[in-house]
């Protein structure tokens, strides 16, 4: 195929998987489509009178030239879901996007995981997203997410500390770094042989109903997706949800119990959605694979278990923790002295934070 006409079907934007295998049925190619293609056509492709003659506009603006200055100024590539190079997991989903606008390096997939959740993480999602992605890392994972605030920025900069390649997955154009406050990360991304992956054409802003589209990316590039922290209706649950429904493997990080505005993990392992982890252990038992990291075992008493609970939701001082525990001073801090000596929990500007 003349790459020329996957530039300007890629750019022009309209075609769906569906859409697609229509469009190559009755043309045989994208090069006859492109010219042969009328606004009747479009009306066959489910689009309606207006939405027709406004695609048929901005078909005829799209230059070819500009395309090129474009993909040359970002150093773009544009994969093709009929090319033998479109990412392998991709392929395999029941609607595989026909292009894929890529800048940087793609890995291969061959394990990879995303770590998707809330953008109002708390201090207990960082630590979990923290500590899951590290050890994900080290166990060679490509790590994807959506670049957001949040948990995936903090997916992304742990990926990156680790020295495992992580790639963003945008709902705006790859020319266009949404949000422009993750510039400077996903430069870095760039920098370390990640990518900045995109199925929208290049010039589009970042919008609502662009996202649930990029979430079916991120899940679709993954052999499984982890979930840390968010709502019932979060966009983390839209990513865990397309996983589920393309048979992917979907992990979640129980919240606690009182926190119902990122109670959207426990809905999904509630429903039999997502299994429960606590560890990355649990993650590599379903790959069926041994842990390279040597997670230290511990039996916490009830006490311990407590006293862990108030920490994970945000650092806390020693009177705080007697206060909400209401166990004597002397309790508590020989509780902690045995955490901090587990290396479960550390002290920093006199308050206590989980590892």
């Amino acid at each position: 195929m003349n790459d020329k006409y996957i530039y300007l079907w890629a750019q022009w934007g309209i075609l769906t998987a569906d859409r697609h295998k229509a469009v190559l049925k009755k043309f045989g190619d994208l090069e006859k489509a492109w010219h042969g293609i009328t606004p009747s056509d479009l009306a066959g492709l489910r689009m309606s009178v207006d939405e027709a003659r406004e695609a048929m506009e901005v078909k005829s603006k799209i230059s070819l030239e500009q395309i090129v200055d474009l993909m040359n100024k970002f150093q773009v590539k544009i994969y093709y879901v009929l090319d033998d190079d479109y990412p392998e997991p991709l392929k395999h989903l029941s609607k595989a996007p026909p292009f894929i606008f890529v800048r940087g390096k793609l890995p291969t997939f061959h394990k990879s995981i995303s770590i998707v959740g809330t953008r109002a993480l708390s201090t207990y999602g960082k630590n979990a997203c923290v500590r899951f992605t590290a050890d994900l890392a080290k166990h060679d994972f490509v790590i994807v997410s959506g670049l957001a605030l949040g948990i995936d920025s903090v997916a992304h900069e742990i990926a990156l500390e680790n020295q495992a390649i992580t790639v963003a997955v945008l709902g705006s154009g790859v020319d266009i770094i949404s949000p422009s406050s993750n510039s400077r990360l996903a430069h870095a991304i760039l920098q370390s042989s990640g990518a900045i992956v995109s199925t929208f054409p290049l010039g589009t802003r970042a919008a609502p109903h662009n996202f649930p589209r990029r979430n079916y990316i991120i899940a679709g590039l993954s052999q499984g997706t982890l979930v840390i922290e968010g709502g019932i209706k979060s966009g983390a649950m839209i990513t865990a949800d397309r996983a589920v429904k393309e048979n992917r493997e979907v992990f979640a990080v129980p919240s606690a119990i009182n926190s119902l505005a990122l109670s959207g993990t426990n809905n999904l392992i509630r429903k039999g959605e997502a299994k429960l982890v606590d560890n990355v252990e649990h993650i590599l038992e379903n790959f069926q694979m041994e842990s390279q990291i040597m997670v230290p075992k511990h039996d916490f008493s009830y006490e311990e278990r407590l006293v862990l609970e108030k920490i994970a939701d945000g650092g806390k001082s020693t009177d705080e923790i007697c206060a909400e525990t209401m166990f004597p001073f002397p309790k508590v801090a020989r509780i902690l002295m045995k955490l901090n000596m587990d290396k479960v929990i550390t002290e920093e500007m006199d308050e206590w934070t989980l590892v």
